[in-house]
């Protein structure tokens, strides 16, 4: 029986204390702000897609061509002191070559195509190194380069600082909010960030496409790369009285 009634009063006693903390909460008075921090920066990479592509009687003729245009390129890189880490093979494809007529596909031979994926960094301290390398890498005949991308190598400290600017924008809402409803801020109570918002966004890019002698003369000098964003954005509670 007395066990019974030290259950009970156990009981009653942890209802009251949560009632009470309820009703504590419910009299907080809170303030729930987004910030959102953005960093400018000049892109110190560029990526880029290197193809040559060759048909020939045969699959053999067709992987030797590509073969030698591949290593005509891979002088070149080399020559410019990119590294091997920085040359990546994306595609190499041995197929049939058709072409429709009359109504039907007719063979007219074996075509070999290989595809690197090339980083050409220190672009900002070196801004001549990118359109030279492209002049010498056009002036090998039939040879394609498309999506030229630029990039930050380093973003670390870019997003500490855009994180930086968002806590302060939502910091500053907070407190002209505050003042505003005659009360202070006197704590964080919740902070979140918004993972689809911290991001680095390409504000500048290009994606021209070169194939010959003429086209590479002429995008040699200048090369603008434009500046990218570093974007953070966060969410935060703040307890206010």
């Amino acid at each position: 029986m007395n066990r019974n009634i030290i259950n009970t009063a156990i009981v009653l006693l942890a209802v009251f204390l949560l009632i009470g903390c309820t009703i504590k909460q419910e009299k907080q008075s809170t303030i729930l702000v987004s910030g959102l921090g953005t960093v400018l920066v000049q892109p110190d990479m560029a990526q880029m897609n290197i193809n040559f592509s060759y048909t020939a009687q045969t699959t053999q003729q067709a992987k030797r061509e590509v073969d030698i245009k591949m290593q005509q390129i891979m002088d070149i890189l080399k020559g410019d002191n990119i590294e091997d880490k920085d040359i990546k093979t994306v595609s190499l494809s041995y197929d049939r070559e058709t072409e429709y007529r009359d109504g039907r596909n007719v063979l007219i031979g074996q075509r070999a195509q290989q595809t690197i994926t090339v980083t050409i960094n220190d672009i900002a301290n070196n801004p001549n190194r990118l359109p030279e390398l492209l002049d010498k890498l056009t002036a090998i005949d039939r040879v394609s380069i498309r999506n030229i991308i630029f990039d930050t190598k380093d973003k670390t400290e870019l997003f500490r600082q855009s994180r930086e600017l968002a806590y302060q924008k939502a910091l500053d809402k907070a407190n002209q909010y505050a003042k505003l409803s005659g009360q202070k801020i006197v704590k964080v109570l919740t902070i979140s960030e918004e993972r689809n918002r911290d991001v680095y966004r390409v504000v500048s890019q290009s994606n021209v496409a070169y194939g010959d002698v003429t086209s590479a003369r002429e995008a040699a000098t200048p090369l603008p790369t434009g500046e990218q964003e570093v974007t953070s954005e966060v969410t935060v509670t703040f307890l206010i009285k």
